[in-house]
This record gives structure tokens, C-alpha cells and sequence, in this order.
């Protein structure tokens, strides 16, 4: 019954909660600092417009002219996310923002982010180059790729295998066969998209204009495109790598299937587990997209073998993927069609589920790796000098990885409710404790993003655009709901160390595009602070209830 649904959830989250105490209490730093609201309002400008101007940092000139016309960067869905609801209102929606407009007593620019829209891209020149463009000498290539695999982009989106990738190589310089040549130099102008973010290969003769390529080419065009902030590029890239990836037979083992499906290719061994690797990366990938933006996911489990047993973990992934079907099972369950039509005792229901099955995960990691339910401060999320870079690696990932996939499952119990009635007492402290989770989540996030800048560097770029503009949403609709409540100042603290964090990224090498993006993404959180301080004003002047979700009849 919805009843006994309803306390196994109770129990579920109080144990969660027990647990978060007692780490609280035990880890607590000595020392906490916090954001007071002052006796007077914050003198928060209002403009128009809040769309970026020129950015100071000077860039070459003449790197910057390969690059194209220049376009404003623009927050998008791939970043934000769209699970963001109270008592069933959409709050990326007109209603939604009206919501945020009465809560907070201010104008909202928030479309000013285009949240609402991916970004149109750049149309790349129609007309043919002067000069056919030529791979620079063969060894500067091999100079190339070892400046690749030293960056931490290549642990990031383990994409390439070096071991097989000298055939790659060898293929796009010495084949003779342009078909086999073509996809083997694509690939080689691809990875060089990479390697050219951060360094100038200009000196090598290198300008880029990346064509059509194998999975490999693919997927390094997809990262490539991922960390510059073109999602609309990267997400019609990534679906053609994913059906790449299942042409070759990556969506299962051939050696283990009783018949062969007709025409499937036949690789050796070390080829054959590259390709499943790169299945995984598609895999993992798809599923942040559909949990992160409710889209379905392009490989779902009914079509790929996700579930042998005898298949070896693969560590150096920067998604896991037992996780991953995980998020494809909330995906299924609170984003598909019919998730709109559950009772909110069904709901519940399903998202303790998803919770059950997410603790059970959690606790079957290696010890070594295992999540924490929640970093209490920046200082309690340390990586050891002694890890490998590859340990390190997977160690942030995951970490970063279960809070986002608490963030978005327990995020979504905000559908349960009408926003002109109260919700049961019941269910009201339900949806409030699983919230909660949520919250800490963020919090948590916040403190390892301050913490990690330091080791990701420049490619942190790609690290705080995917989690900061996420982790700040439920933050910032608790305050909007409770503006004056205990953790309100705290919590808004922690929304403005977005500042600090963008401002440590390294930023002497990175695209303008993604320095803009960056700034960028301070900037819409901070637009969250603005509106939160506004929220708590409202209340002390008598304007609005204490909380939003309590109606006083």
C-alpha cells in the first residue's frame, strides 16, 4: 500500500540520515565559516542583459583566426539538466520561472543563460581549403601523441589504447588504400583537436578542419566538442558513434554468443577488447545524457549485453559502469513517459528502490574507491601523493559520479505535490528527507570541485561546467523555498565559492570559448546567489511566506 510504501522510504532515508550525523559529528572541522545576511540588502545589480562582453585574456592572434567568427558561449540543457521541479512544476518552465519571480521578489534573467535551448553552432565554410591539408611528418605525429597520452584529456576519455594506436599511425601514413588511409588520418586530426586546446600546434604547421572518422576519429571528435561546450555538435556526434560502436560488435561479446550475427566483424583479441572498452565509454556517457535531460538513452540494455558476469572491470574508465546501469534503471523508472502518470506513493516508491539498489552498489566498491555519502569539507577530500594518476583519476570520477546520480534521482521526489495545497504529513516529511540527500550531494560536490581544480588543471574546465551548474540547482531551490532556514547561509556560501573555483582554473592556454564558458557559469550562479538573497529580504519585509512549500490556510 502507498502507506507502507511510504514508511519503508521514512526508515530508508532516516538510516541515511543517522549515518550522515554521525560522520558529521566525528569529521566536523574545527572551525566553520558562514555567510550572514547582513542588516541590509545586498546591492545586487539588475541589468537587462546579463550576456558576457569581450573577455580581457589576450590570445594570439593568430590562433584565434583559425578558430572562426566568434559566438557568445551559451549555457545549455547538457550542462543545467531539466529534473528540476516543485510540487510538479517545472521550474525551467514559464510557470517555474514565475515561481522563482514570486519567491524571490526579482526579475529573472535566467534566460539569458539560454538554458532553455541548445546553442547553435558554428557553420563551418562550404568551400574546398587553397591546399589539400597534409599530416605533419611522422615523427612530429609520434611527438603529437606522446603529448596526448601525457595530458590528462586522455585519462579523462580513455578513448585510444596505445598499444594499438602505433597502427593508426602506421595506417595513415603508409596504406596505400585511401579507404583504410582516410579513417586512420581523421583519427590523427581528431586527437590533434585535443592536444590543440591547450597547446599551440602552429608550430607544427597544424590548422584543423576535422571530417567524417572511424569510432575512434568519433568518439575524440565528440570530447573534443564535449570540452568546448558545442553540445548540439557533440550530441549529433555522439549518437553516430554509438551506432559505430554497435556495427563493430561492441554491444556484445561474439565469443561468447551461440550464433553469429550475419556480417559481424571479425577483429583479433586485443582489438576486440578495445572496441568493448569503447562500447562502455558510449554506454556510460549515454546514460549521464538521458538521467541528466530525461532523453532516451541510444543503447539501453534490452539490445546490449550489460550483464556478464565473466567481463573484467574496467578501471581506467572515467564512468562505472555498474553505476551506469543504475542510472539507466532511474531512467527507465522517473524519467520515461509513464513516470509522469505514478501516484506520488508510486513514486516514492520508485526512488527508494533506485536508493536500495544505490547503497548496495556503494558498499560493493573496493574499499579503496568506495563513494562517501557525503565530503564534509573541502580539507576531507585529499588525494594521497603515493595514488597513481590513473587511481586518482577514478577515484574523483566516482566519487563526482554517485553524488550526481543521488543529485538526479532523489532530486526528482519535488514532482509529488500541487502547488496549491500541502502535502500530507506523511509524505511531506518523505519528500523533505529525500531532498535533503539530494542537497547534501551538492554540497559535496562543491567541496570537491574547490579541491580537484588543482589536479584536472586545465581540463577542470570540462569537470566544473558538467557538475557545478547541476550541483547548484537543488541548493538554490531549497533556499528559494526556505530562505531563512538553518543551512540557508551556509548553503549560500557554498553557491559562492563558484568564484574562487572558476577563477583557480588555469586559463593562459584554454580556447576563448571555453574561458568565456567558464565565466560563464560563475556568472548564472551567482545569478542563483542574487536571487537568493533577494528571497530572504522578501520574507524579513512581510512579503512572502517563511517557507514555500507550507500553506497557511
Amino acid at each position: 500500500t502507498t502507506s507502507d510504501v511510504v514508511q519503508e522510504l521514512s526508515q530508508r532515508v532516516e538510516s541515511l540520515e543517522e549515518a550522515l550525523q554521525t560522520a558529521l559529528h566525528v569529521n566536523a572541522p574545527a572551525r566553520s565559516a558562514s555567510i550572514t545576511l547582513s542588516d541590509r540588502p545586498l546591492a545586487f545589480p539588475s541589468p537587462p542583459s546579463l550576456r558576457l562582453g569581450g573577455s580581457p585574456v589576450t590570445r594570439n592572434p593568430s590562433i584565434t583566426a583559425l578558430t572562426g567568427p566568434k559566438q557568445p558561449y551559451k549555457l545549455s540543457p547538457c550542462q543545467l539538466g531539466t529534473n528540476w521541479y516543485f510540487k510538479g512544476i517545472g521550474i525551467l518552465s514559464e510557470r517555474g520561472r514565475q515561481w522563482i519571480t514570486y519567491g524571490s521578489g526579482e526579475r529573472v534573467f535566467l534566460e539569458n543563460f539560454d538554458i532553455f535551448a541548445n546553442p547553435i553552432g558554428i557553420i563551418p565554410p562550404l568551400s574546398p581549403p587553397d591546399q589539400a591539408r597534409a599530416l605533419p611528418a611522422k615523427d612530429v605525429m609520434r611527438h603529437i601523441v606522446d603529448m596526448f597520452f601525457k595530458a590528462k584529456t586522455s585519462t579523462l576519455f580513455p578513448i585510444l589504447e596505445r598499444s594499438l594506436f602505433q597502427d593508426t599511425i602506421d595506417r595513415a601514413y603508409d596504406e596505400a588504400d585511401l579507404g583504410k588511409r582516410a579513417p586512420a588520418e581523421a583519427c590523427l586530426w581528431a586527437m590533434a583537436a585535443l592536444v590543440m586546446r591547450t597547446t599551440d600546434l602552429q608550430q607544427f604547421g597544424l590548422g584543423l578542419e576535422i571530417r567524417d572518422c572511424f569510432l575512434q576519429g568519433t568518439l575524440l571528435l565528440w570530447a573534443c566538442q564535449k570540452m568546448r561546450g558545442q553540445c548540439r555538435e557533440a550530441s549529433v556526434t555522439f549518437a553516430s558513434a554509438c551506432r559505430m560502436v554497435c556495427d563493430l560488435g561492441g554491444h556484445f561479446p561474439l565469443s561468447r554468443l551461440a550464433i553469429l550475427p550475419q556480417h559481424s566483424p571479425s577483429f583479433d583479441h586485443q582489438t576486440r577488447l578495445h572496441i568493448r572498452r569503447l562500447f562502455w565509454i558510449c554506454y556510460c556517457f549515454d546514460k549521464d545524457v538521458s538521467l541528466r535531460t530525461d532523453k532516451p538513452p541510444l543503447l539501453s540494455s534490452d539490445y546490449c549485453d550489460v550483464n556478464d558476469s565473466e567481463e573484467p572491470p574496467w578501471y581506467n574508465q572515467s564512468r562505472d559502469m555498474n553505476l551506469a546501469k543504475i542510472k539507466e534503471n532511474a531512467v527507465r523508472m522517473l524519467c520515461s513517459p509513464r513516470a509522469f502518470k505514478y501516484t506520488e506513493g508510486e513514486l516514492l516508491a520508485r526512488v527508494r528502490e533506485l536508493d536500495d539498489e544505490l547503497e548496495e552498489w556503494r558498499l560493493s566498491v573496493d574499499l579503496r574507491y568506495r563513494p562517501r555519502l557525503s565530503i564534509l569539507s573541502d580539507l576531507s577530500f585529499s588525494l594521497s601523493s603515493s595514488m597513481s594518476l590513473e587511481d586518482r583519476t577514478y577515484l574523483i570520477n566516482l566519487q563526482l559520479d554517485y553524488l550526481f546520480t543521488i543529485i538526479n534521482i532523489h532530486t526528482l521526489v519535488r514532482k509529488c505535490g500541487d502547488l496549491e495545497e500541502n502535502l500530507p504529513d506523511d509524505l511531506h516529511s518523505v519528500v523533505h528527507s529525500s531532498a535533503d540527500l539530494s542537497i547534501e550531494a551538492s554540497r559535496s560536490i562543491f567541496r570537491i570541485l574547490d579541491t580537484v581544480v588543482d589536479f584536472w588543471k586545465e581540463d577542470s574546465v570540462y569537470i566544473v561546467s558538467h557538475f557545478a551548474p547541476m550541483a547548484a540547482m537543488p541548493l538554490f531551490m531549497n533556499i528559494l523555498i526556505h530562505p531563512l532556514g538553518n543551512t540557508a547561509d551556509s548553503d549560500l556560501q557554498i553557491l559562492s565559492s563558484i568564484s574562487n573555483i572558476t577563477r583557480k582554473i588555469p586559463a593562459e592556454r584554454l580556447p576563448m570559448e571555453e574561458i568565456e564558458g567558464i565565466r560563464e557559469i560563475s556568472e548564472f550562479v551567482m545569478e542563483l546567489v542574487r536571487l537568493s538573497h533577494s528571497a530572504a529580504w522578501k520574507v524579513k519585509r512581510g512579503e512572502r511566506e517563511h517557507d514555500l512549500d507550507i500553506i497557511h490556510s
